[in-house]
């Protein structure tokens, strides 16, 4: 069962990292946001083939168990996009009320 695991995984791993490059060529995707989910889709590949790595990670770090290090990365990540998502919706809604007064002010004109 652990072999299917791993191998879904992979698979999945590839899918996505071809779907970066597909969107990168696409101009969806930059070139920082393209290496990141890159190296992350590579990282999950490593740790689903050899999952000592994280234990080692985990000991370097001073925590006990490697899958609450992937807990705790995973939450900062987490918070990481989501904060910088916050900021981009920020900057939005900003422009989207400059857009909208400059538009009622020629109107008005």
């Amino acid at each position: 069962m652990l072999i299917v695991f791993k191998l879904l995984f992979i698979v999945f791993s590839l899918y996505n990292i071809f779907g970066i490059f597909q969107r990168k060529k696409g101009g969806s995707l930059g070139l920082l946001g393209a290496l990141f989910w890159s190296f992350f889709w590579c990282a999950v590949i490593v740790v689903v083939l050899w999952p000592t790595t994280v234990q080692m990670l985990a000991d370097t770090f001073g925590i006990g168990r490697g899958s609450d290090f992937v807990l705790y990365i995973s939450v900062a990540l987490l918070f990481f996009l989501l904060f910088r998502l916050h900021i981009k919706i920020e900057n939005m809604n900003k422009n989207i009320t400059k857009i909208v007064r400059r538009d009622s002010l020629q109107e008005k004109s």
